[in-house]
C-alpha cells in the first residue's frame, strides 16, 4: 500500500460543513469525543481558507483529513475519496504520483470492484450502503452485512462500512471485518455531538 493502513480504523466521521449552522464547533466536538477519521464532503464546494482551518484542527487532534471527490482540495489534506464514477477523470497512477503519501480512498460496492482495487494505487475501500440510509440519494438500496462481508473477503486493503450505521449496529458492523464505520446522520443529528462520537467511539473499541 501506498500510505500507511494504521489510521484507516474505528470510526470514519463524514462531514459537511455547510450541514451545520456553526461546523467548526460541531467538528471540534467530534475531535473531543475521540474521532480522530474525518471525511470532508463538502458538496456545494468548499473556500479554501475553511478547508484549511478544518484540516489544521483534525490534524491538530491527531486526526486524518479525507477530502471527498475533489483530488486539487486533497493537496491541502491528507488524501481523497473517489466513487467509481470518477474514475474515468482519473489516470489513478499519474494521481498516485501526484498525492505523494496523500491516501486514495475508493468506493466499491461488489466484490469486483473490490478486486480490481489495486493496493499499490488505493489506500481504502467505502462499502456500502450497508443499512438504509437518507444522507446520499443515489446510494442505492443496502447490501447487508453480507454484502459488506464478501467485499471485506475480496480484498487486503482496510474497508469502510457506510450507510445508516447507529450506535445500536456497531458489533453488526464490527462483525463483517470491515475496518471503518462510517458514519453521517447519527452524528450530525445528535443534539450531543461529543457524548454522541465518544459512545461511538467506545462502542468500536469494546
Amino acid at each position: 500500500m501506498s500510505a500507511s493502513a494504521a489510521p484507516y480504523r474505528g470510526i470514519y466521521a463524514l462531514f459537511d460543513p455547510a450541514a451545520h449552522a456553526a461546523p467548526l464547533a460541531y467538528l471540534d466536538a467530534l475531535l473531543r469525543g475521540g474521532i480522530r477519521l474525518v471525511q470532508i464532503r463538502a458538496k456545494a464546494g468548499i473556500a479554501l481558507p475553511l478547508l484549511r482551518d478544518i484540516v489544521g484542527r483534525i490534524r491538530a487532534a491527531g486526526g486524518t483529513a479525507i477530502v471527498n471527490d475533489d483530488a486539487e482540495l486533497a493537496l491541502e489534506a491528507d488524501g481523497v475519496h473517489l466513487g467509481q464514477e470518477d474514475l474515468a477523470l482519473h489516470d489513478l497512477r499519474a494521481l498516485r504520483a501526484r498525492l505523494g503519501a496523500r491516501a486514495i480512498g475508493l468506493s466499491c460496492g461488489t466484490p469486483a470492484q473490490a478486486r480490481a482495487a489495486d493496493p499499490a494505487l488505493i489506500d481504502h475501500i467505502g462499502c456500502g450502503p450497508i443499512f438504509a440510509t437518507s444522507s446520499k440519494a443515489d446510494a442505492g438500496g443496502p447490501i447487508g452485512v453480507n454484502g459488506v462481508r464478501v467485499v471485506v473477503a475480496a480484498t487486503v486493503l482496510p474497508v469502510a462500512a457506510i450507510g445508516g450505521i447507529t450506535l445500536a449496529s456497531i458489533p453488526r458492523v464490527r462483525e463483517t471485518g470491515a475496518a471503518m464505520a462510517a458514519v453521517i446522520s447519527a452524528l450530525a443529528g445528535a443534539a450531543d455531538p461529543e457524548a454522541t462520537a465518544r459512545a461511538f467511539v467506545q462502542a468500536w473499541n469494546t
